[in-house]
């Protein structure tokens, strides 16, 4: 079987999904990274956090994609807060290294401003870089003397930028955001239009905490992302949870994927994360299974501030 650049690319930038579109992976515990999904959630909840995720996407194929994020965030005082992440997606069965790999670097500040006693507007700018390289002779190939995998190896930096705004309250959120757009000019490599696959996408995120009695809840999330000419993709979470100590939850995205989610805090600082999902590819013909880890840390350096979102965001 030939391996053909197209089928990396699209795997990359066509998505962990046939048919749509998407530059950063997919996740099912997105809420642990929401400052990745919109840089204007740095500072939402007054604390310090630092948190880790990795997922291997289609576990039970070789070679297929694994994403792995750390993002910080940290107020700075009253109004401004800081952010900061680190992106790399690497795709393919390699011998002594991964093919094709796909990392960002960026830095976030936020803007936050308090409209009334449940209402807080923000706004968020994200600059970074993006780097790409593709390393076809890495690849193991079904036949050692495909010419496919002759000269076809590059790479290329470009920067990025991104945005976003979102309304929050004590129990509920909502945002809109373009996380990244790498700026590529137009230009062919291996037939490949790198601008064209480095264009913009959109994403739009909410949530809700419904207290089902002192000690439980319900916690909803949404997000939808999609490009200009490309089918949304939809994701929606819901868990129930024990005070701050635990949750589990169900998630379900319109590729007709279902996820087991679950969150343990182990102390005051610490808390870890699972999702394992399930769903079918190749024309909803054969199944695959996808699993993430995470760990979040969060302090809270500022105690003379008041919490105006629970931790639970």
């Amino acid at each position: 079987m030939k391996i053909k650049i197209v089928l990396f690319g699209w795997l990359i930038f066509g998505g962990c999904f046939m048919a749509n579109a998407q530059q950063v992976a997919l996740t099912s515990q997105y809420d642990l990274v929401s400052n990745i999904q919109n840089p204007a959630y740095n500072g939402m909840n007054r604390l310090l956090k630092v948190d880790a995720i990795s997922r291997v996407q289609w576990a039970n194929f070789p070679g297929t994609p694994r994403y792995t994020a750390v993002a910080f965030q940290s107020p700075v005082n009253k109004d401004f807060a800081m952010g900061a992440n680190f992106q790399t997606l690497q795709v393919g069965k390699f011998k002594t290294a991964s093919p094709l790999n796909l990392s960002t670097y960026s830095t976030d500040i936020a803007f936050h401003q308090q409209i009334n006693k449940n209402l807080h507007l923000s706004a968020g700018l994200r600059v970074g870089l993006m780097s790409f390289s593709m390393r076809i002779s890495q690849l193991t190939a079904n036949i050692p003397s495909d010419i496919a995998q002759l000269g076809n190896d590059y790479s290329f930096q470009s920067p990025l930028v991104g945005g976003g705004m979102m309304a929050y309250g004590k129990n509920y959120f909502v945002g809109v955001s373009m996380p990244q757009f790498a700026i590529v000019s137009d230009r062919l490599v291996e037939n490949v239009n790198l601008g064209y696959n480095a264009r913009s996408f959109y994403s739009v995120n909410a949530g809700y905490i419904y207290n089902l009695s002192k000690d439980w809840y319900a916690k909803l999330t949404a997000q939808s992302r999609w490009y200009a000419g490309m089918r949304p993709i939809v994701d929606g979470n819901i868990h129930f949870g024990y005070q701050d100590v635990l949750s589990m939850g169900y998630g379900f995205r319109s590729t007709r994927a279902h996820a087991f989610l679950t969150k343990v805090r182990v102390n005051d600082f610490f808390s870890v994360v699972y999702a394992y999902e399930s769903g079918k590819v190749y024309d909803n013909q054969t199944s695959f299974n996808s699993q993430e880890f995470g760990l979040s840390y969060q302090l809270n350096n500022n105690k003379s501030k008041i919490k105006v979102v629970p931790r639970k965001f």
